[in-house]
């Protein structure tokens, strides 16, 4: 995914979601893959490279500031176990629906 006249944070998440369970992983897992040096939050190089690890995405920094603004509810610039794991929910609910 690299058009950004298509790319929106829904369609990365059903990407994230969408790999973490056609590989039986769980959101703990991924987080743990993708925070490289274990401080317990995601910079923006951890979650762009966990991304295309994971999904094969290659999204570009604003796109990757626009993910972490929008899961970031501390306000620290980055995303902790927590924020992404609420992420996750709240997607998976607006797909329920």
């Amino acid at each position: 995914m690299t058009d950004s006249d298509e790319w929106d944070i829904q369609s990365s998440m059903k990407a994230f979601i969408l790999a973490i369970e056609e590989k039986s992983m769980s959101v703990d897992d991924a987080f743990g893959q993708f925070d490289g040096d274990e401080n317990g939050t995601l910079d923006g190089p951890e979650l762009y490279r966990g991304l295309m690890d994971l999904t094969g995405d290659v999204l570009s920094p604003g796109q990757i500031s626009a993910i972490i603004k929008a899961f970031d509810n501390n306000e620290d610039h980055r995303i902790d176990l927590e924020e992404l794991k609420a992420a996750v929910e709240y997607h998976q609910t607006l797909e329920e629906e």
